[in-house]
């Protein structure tokens, strides 16, 4: 009868146990499943992104943002060969498919002098500790990088400079965002033509055909060469042809005007060169030879000129522009690029 009761008590103790075992050995398991299977995979993904702009100091950069993968605040370590350490930066603007970032200390001098525009490289965000795992690399600051960042909030600090450095970097400055602007004119040349209406002489009007070609080389200065030809027949006797080749040069300085306009006074030079192959040559006229002569030899003009550009934007890209000046009053069309 008492071998009856033990049964059922050592069955019941000898299943507890079997199943505790049985928990505990699952619960290792999952444990050990769980820390072998996380990783800091977000801060080893690296992408390519391509250096647009470098500043004159090398500490704010304007890269792509193709990948949409970089905002304002982000930590990010420039890589060359997925594994060379060049730089360690923040990005202090965003804006469409660029951003801009400020170099905070370089990692490597050598790795450093091989960074340029257009050049293709590796981006790393957040956490970069695991690229000097394998080798202790040494950290050497940007010797243009005089502001010492000792935490997140001194890269916002009016302090730093960062938006300042960007804005100006930027061209936010500049009313006229791009560098070039190339242009096509029409102009009305007058003449004096002492030889027409039969030796008494009036004004003849032809028409010239010019481009220009402006390039701003620093916020809202312009220098810009200007070529124009005038073909005048009949000048400066009949069956004659004279051609009139018009250079100009000149220095702008752009501001802003209501209706999307720009006004650009300027200052310049110009010179002008005239080829006449017939003048000169009645054979029968020694006196009319030596006046054509006289006439086309005073016919350039070397001076210099003053006047002022009106811009007038049409569509993004797109300009009317006209020339009003001493040196020529034109009409034409100009593309920024």
């Amino acid at each position: 009868m008492l071998l009856h009761k033990v049964r059922p008590i050592k069955i019941f103790i000898l299943s507890l146990l079997f199943a505790v075992s049985i928990n505990i050995s699952y619960s290792q398991d999952l444990v050990d499943d769980i820390s072998s299977g996380v990783t800091l995979g977000d801060s080893q993904e690296m992408f390519t992104e391509t250096i647009r702009i470098i500043g004159r100091s090398r500490k704010v950069f304007v890269i792509t943002n193709t990948n949409q993968m970089l905002f304002k605040g982000d930590f990010i370590t420039i890589v060359l060969n997925d594994k060379d350490a060049v730089a360690r930066a923040v990005v202090a603007k965003n804006q469409n498919d660029l951003v801009g970032i400020k170099i905070l200390r370089i990692y490597s001098l050598k790795n450093w002098k091989r960074i340029r525009k257009d050049l293709d490289i590796k981006i790393l965000k957040g956490d970069d500790s695991w690229l000097f795992k394998k080798e202790e690399v040494k950290v050497e600051t940007n010797p243009d990088e005089n502001i010492k960042i000792n935490s997140e909030e001194d890269l916002y600090d009016d302090n730093t400079l960062l938006d300042r450095d960007l804005d100006s970097f930027g061209k936010d400055t500049r009313l006229i965002k791009p560098d070039n602007i190339v242009s096509a004119g029409y102009a009305r040349y007058t003449l004096d033509n002492p030889f027409a209406n039969g030796g008494e002489g009036e004004d003849e009007v032809f028409s010239e055909f010019n481009g220009s070609w402006a390039y701003q080389f620093a916020d809202n200065i312009w220098v810009e060469g200007t070529m124009g030809v005038v073909s005048m027949d009949n000048v400066p006797a009949n069956s004659t042809q004279t051609v009139l080749t018009d250079f100009i040069v000149r220095l702008k300085y752009t501001f802003q005007a209501p209706l999307y306009s720009y006004f650009m006074p300027y200052i310049g030079f110009q010179y002008q060169s005239v080829s006449s192959p017939a003048a000169g040559k009645d054979a029968t006229n020694e006196a009319l030879n030596t006046k054509e002569l006289e006439f086309v030899d005073n016919l350039p003009k070397n001076q210099v000129v003053v006047g002022v550009t009106i811009l007038r934007r049409l569509v993004p890209g797109w300009f009317l522009k006209a020339d009003l000046g001493t040196d020529i009053l034109a009409i034409g069309f100009g593309i920024e690029f």
